[in-house]
C-alpha cells in the first residue's frame, strides 16, 4: 500500500513538471490610469442628470459672500443635462448653522436663505458659475481630468456605499481642478487629488482633493511657525446618475 501512495505522489510529480503552466495563475493586467479617466470623463458628458456631495475635513474654510464671510461645512446638489443645477449648501455665520440654497439655470442664478426671508432672489451666490460648462467636452470636469499629473494607478478600493471601484492618484493645480467643487469653492495651490471610477459603469463616483494651508504666522513676530500645516480634505461624491431629478425652480412659481 504504501509502495502505491509512494508512486501516485511521483506521477503527479512528474506531471507538475512537465506542465509547469497549468498550474500558474494568469496574471491579472493592471489597468491603465489614463484610459480610466478618459473613460470617466465621457460617463460624465454622457449623464443626463447626477447628484453630487460636497464634504470639507480639516480646518474651517471660510468662504465670502456679501453679508460676510462664512464657513464651509458641506453641499448637496443635483444637476439635469444641459445646464440646471440646485445645491443646498451648509455654513456657519456668527457661530451659527445656516442653509443657503442656490439654483442656477445657464448663467443665471438665485438663492435663497434666512436673510432673505426664505425667498429665492435672483442674484448670484456664485459669480460666474455656469453649470452648462460642468460636463462640457472642455470644461469643468473634463478639464479638470486634464489637469491630472503624475497619473497613477493605485489599486481597488470598495467605498462605503458598497461601490466597487478603481482607484487613481494625482496631482494637480489647484484653481485647475476647482470644477470638481462644482466652482462653489475654490482651491489654491498645488494639490493631490484621488479618483475612484466605478469598475462596472467606469463612471467617477468619488474625487478627494487634498490642499495643504499656508504655515500659519506666530502672533507675536510675525514670522511663520514651525508647525506643519493642516491639510483641508475635500470629499466629492458623485451618484444617483440619470436618476430622476426633483427641483424647486424659482421660476415655476
Amino acid at each position: 500500500m504504501i509502495a502505491r501512495i509512494t508512486l501516485l505522489i511521483v506521477f503527479v510529480s512528474i506531471l507538475a513538471a512537465c506542465n509547469p503552466q497549468a498550474a500558474a495563475p494568469t496574471p491579472t493586467p493592471t489597468p491603465d490610469a489614463l484610459a480610466l479617466v478618459t473613460e470617466a470623463a465621457a460617463a460624465l458628458r454622457a449623464a443626463t442628470a447626477f447628484r453630487m456631495s460636497v464634504e470639507q475635513e480639516g480646518p474651517d474654510y471660510a468662504i465670502g459672500t456679501e453679508y460676510g464671510n462664512v464657513i464651509f461645512r458641506r453641499a448637496s446638489a443635483q444637476y439635469a443635462a444641459p445646464g440646471v443645477m440646485q445645491a443646498s449648501i451648509r455654513v456657519l455665520a456668527a457661530g451659527l448653522p445656516i442653509d443657503v440654497d442656490v439654483f442656477s439655470r445657464g448663467q443665471e442664478q438665485w438663492y435663497r436663505a434666512i436673510w432673505t426671508g426664505s425667498q429665492w432672489l435672483n442674484q448670484p451666490f456664485a459669480p460666474g458659475f455656469n453649470p452648462e460648462t460642468l460636463i462640457a467636452e472642455d470644461t469643468g470636469f473634463q478639464a479638470a481630468l486634464n489637469a491630472l499629473t503624475n497619473l497613477e494607478y493605485a489599486g481597488e478600493q470598495t467605498l462605503e456605499s458598497g461601490a466597487q471601484t478603481y482607484h487613481l492618484a494625482a496631482t494637480a493645480d489647484g484653481p485647475e481642478v476647482n470644477a470638481l467643487l462644482a466652482g462653489l469653492i475654490e482651491t489654491a495651490g498645488a494639490v493631490t487629488v484621488d479618483v475612484y471610477v466605478d469598475q462596472t459603469t467606469r463612471a467617477p463616483v468619488r474625487f478627494v482633493v487634498t490642499e495643504t494651508q499656508p504655515l500659519p504666522e506666530s502672533t507675536f513676530t510675525g514670522a511663520p511657525t514651525t508647525a506643519d500645516p493642516e491639510p483641508v480634505v475635500w470629499i466629492i461624491d458623485l451618484y444617483d446618475y440619470n436618476a430622476d431629478v426633483q427641483f424647486d425652480d424659482p421660476e415655476a412659481r
